[in-house]
């Protein structure tokens, strides 16, 4: 009688985009969302309904939303077992308009003027597909911008794998003004000629981006010295102290944090998610104040939209980047060698400078430093980009399992460095770990997460470059990421970004 009476949540529950046409509501787009469990529980199941439809529409350009539940029959309840309350359960998670009738909502909609426009400020304009898209850039404490967000913010629990409402405290109210404000938030919106019209325009959401502006601390300055901005003044002791009266905060350092990003389904797959992030990053990247671009836990597929994006953008814009190569000069000792913080190896434990190692860590952390870019980030990409140059004899590939003639032995030197230098990073990212364990396993753990990392930066590589014959190393594809061979904290916030 259970499996009768039980709907998935996740096929009963239908998203539209609607819009306001010749006297009646016209849906652009319907889809159903990735998950439900945040708000119907983890088996995603209702019960006590046949034909279950929950209809959650949304205008189109206000994000509106309206609520319509039907089914052909309902359980009638027997002692304490009753069907769910669906209605009453997503009241709580929607803004009181959308529980309004029908024709309420379709008056609303109707009342929109013909001139409406996103709240915030046009930052980027692009047409892709024949199509016209703008990115518009609105701050949280805006009520204009809040209110599209608060109305829109139930499909962040809908389509962001641990996705959580934004400027909100403990008990559902806003935030104070002064933290609202450190939130930008970036619309995307499709802008199209109203049908039958040559001289009006219409917006159609497509998704959006947060970003939270953090203050970076910073390591004060020697006595009698002084930021570049004046506001913090460094101690005898190497203490430091805020200075008396107002502040201008616009200037203090801060790292800019991607929070929540979102593409929705219908417009996937076009270059929707790459042209967001783009936009984003050139904006903080070309701001002052702003030290670091950095990113809230996110998931595998916006891993790679990032990583094609940072990549693009370093080969672009950091000519020193683009000519980096491995150091071929550098020795690998028969054994006992210490390969050193600097990248240089030695076999008696004394380091020389930068410039002998693998790569150049110190010009490396001055172009990270002028890029923007978080550590982490940046020496994947460091790590990415030095793959792309290895010789074809020994350049992994994502999709060649073969077996391949031994390559030059020049070749094989150059790999080899190129895996001591992923292997150095690995396992300080995951010494603790690794430390557990013995010698054999650590050994053999390190090895499969680097073979993981390496096909894993292959897959990427070939949707930046053109595909080139090269050969296989012999070692076998090995799905996954870092994170599978050796466990990490990794979560997930971040959506949408098979998005290229």
């Amino acid at each position: 009688m259970e499996d009768e009476w039980t709907a998935d949540a996740n096929e009963a529950l239908a998203i539209s985009l609607v819009r306001f046409s010749d006297s009646t509501v016209e849906k652009l787009n319907t889809f159903n969302p990735k998950f439900t469990y945040p708000i119907f529980g983890e088996e995603e199941r209702i019960f006590g309904y046949k034909g279950l439809k929950m209809n959650l529409h949304f205008d189109a350009r206000t994000l509106r939303p309206h609520l319509a539940i039907s089914s052909s029959e309902k359980f009638n309840s027997v002692g304490e077992v009753e069907a769910t309350n669906v209605r009453e359960i997503l009241e709580d998670y929607l803004p009181g308009v959308a529980l309004q009738s029908r024709a309420d909502y379709e008056r609303a909609l109707k009342e929109v003027p013909d001139t409406w426009t996103p709240p915030g400020v046009v930052v980027k304009t692009t047409v892709k597909g024949g199509e016209t898209y703008e990115i518009w850039r609105g701050n949280l404490a805006d009520p204009a911008v809040r209110q599209i967000v608060r109305r829109g913010q139930i499909m962040a629990l809908l389509f962001i794998e641990g996705g959580s409402y934004i400027g909100l405290d403990d008990n559902g109210n806003d935030d104070p003004e002064d933290s609202l404000a450190r939130w930008s938030v970036f619309f995307v919106y499709k802008k199209q000629a109203v049908p039958g019209t040559s001289d009006k325009h219409e917006y159609i959401y497509q998704g959006l981006s947060t970003v939270y502006d953090f203050w970076m601390y910073q390591t004060p300055l020697t006595s009698g010295t002084r930021r570049e901005n004046g506001a913090i003044q460094p101690q005898a002791d190497d203490s430091w102290q805020l200075p008396q009266g107002d502040l201008d905060l616009s200037n203090f350092a801060r790292r800019g944090r991607i929070s929540q990003f979102l593409i929705l389904p219908p417009y996937q797959g076009k270059g929707i998610g790459a042209l967001l992030y783009d936009t984003i990053f050139d904006l903080y990247a070309a701001d002052p104040a702003t030290k670091e671009v950095t990113v809230e836990d996110p998931n595998e597929d916006f891993d790679v939209l990032r990583d094609i994006c940072d990549l693009k953008y370093l080969r672009k814009t950091v000519p020193e980047f683009t000519a980096l190569k491995i150091n071929s000069n550098v020795s690998i000792p028969e054994k006992g060698g210490l390969l050193h913080h600097n990248t240089q190896i030695s076999t008696d434990g004394s380091g020389g400078s930068s410039a002998d190692g693998i790569v150049d860590m110190a010009k490396l952390e001055e172009m990270r430093l002028r890029a923007k870019i978080a550590p982490r980030q940046f020496w994947r990409l460091v790590e990415m980009h030095l793959m792309s140059t290895l010789p074809i004899s020994v350049r992994p590939q994502a999709d060649d399992e073969s077996m391949k003639p031994p390559p030059p032995k020049a070749d094989q030197k150059v790999y080899t460095l190129w895996r001591l230098l992923l292997k150095q990073r690995l396992y300080r990212r995951n010494v603790l770990i690794l430390g557990e364990l013995e010698i054999t396993e650590r050994i053999i753990k390190l090895n499969e997460t680097v073979n993981n990392v390496e096909w894993e930066y292959a897959r990427i590589l070939e949707r930046l470059e053109p595909k080139t014959t090269a050969a296989s190393n012999g070692k076998r594809k090995i799905e996954g990421k870092e994170a599978n061979a050796l466990p990490s904290n990794k979560k997930i916030r971040v959506n949408d970004a098979a998005d290229m």
